[in-house]
């Protein structure tokens, strides 16, 4: 049994989420689409190994302060990262219940000091006022996944082959053992 496994599925229908809401938004480029899609690939992938060795709450504190879409003072962003925290902000509300509002009311909410960049990129979007995110559709997507936990621990293998064990090489023991890592990993190609 996975630990953490609602979790891991919560994350797991928040990525398969970003991914639609990118491909359907119809406003992005070629290239601004091309590139979140390569992104989405390893989004929120470090919180969803995290959760197979620490608790909730220091996973997501970790993914937090570490991964480039979730923006704060200290730290660098680029434009790609704002267009990934957008569609992050607006994709929550289908698979976060917890988080019912859109992209732009998420940032003049929560990270309205963040705005100033916002703004502009939501407004292009036509995504700069208060809606509803979540349509039917929406819902008729997201709700034709039920991950398994065989689902979960292939996506997990997929970015543990992407990233060539950067989070591990990373935290080294803060992680797990090396024992402990090594029979993860055995477990995931196993699959």
């Amino acid at each position: 049994m996975i630990k953490n496994r609602e979790y891991c599925k919560y994350t797991y229908l928040h990525r398969k989420a970003l991914e639609y809401y990118i491909k359907k938004n119809i406003l992005l480029t070629w290239e601004e689409k091309d590139l979140l899609l390569e992104r989405v690939r390893i989004h929120d992938m470090d919180k969803m190994l995290l959760y197979f060795f620490w608790e909730k709450e220091a996973a997501s504190k970790y993914h937090r302060e570490y991964s480039s879409h979730h923006l704060t003072k200290w730290k660098d962003y680029s434009y790609y990262d704002l267009l990934e925290s957008i569609f992050d902000y607006e994709c929550a509300a289908l698979t976060k219940p917890d988080k019912p509002l859109n992209a732009y009311d998420t940032v003049l909410k929560y990270y309205s000091e963040f705005s100033e960049d916002y703004l502009p990129i939501l407004k292009r979007l036509d995504m700069d006022s208060s809606y509803l995110a979540v349509s039917e559709k929406d819902k008729e997507f997201i709700g034709q996944f039920n991950p398994t936990e065989e689902d979960i621990l292939r996506e997990l293998a997929d970015y543990l082959l992407e990233t060539h064990d950067e989070l591990y090489n990373k935290l080294w023991d803060k992680l797990c053992s090396k024992e402990e890592y090594v029979a993860f990993k055995e477990l995931l190609w196993m699959l």
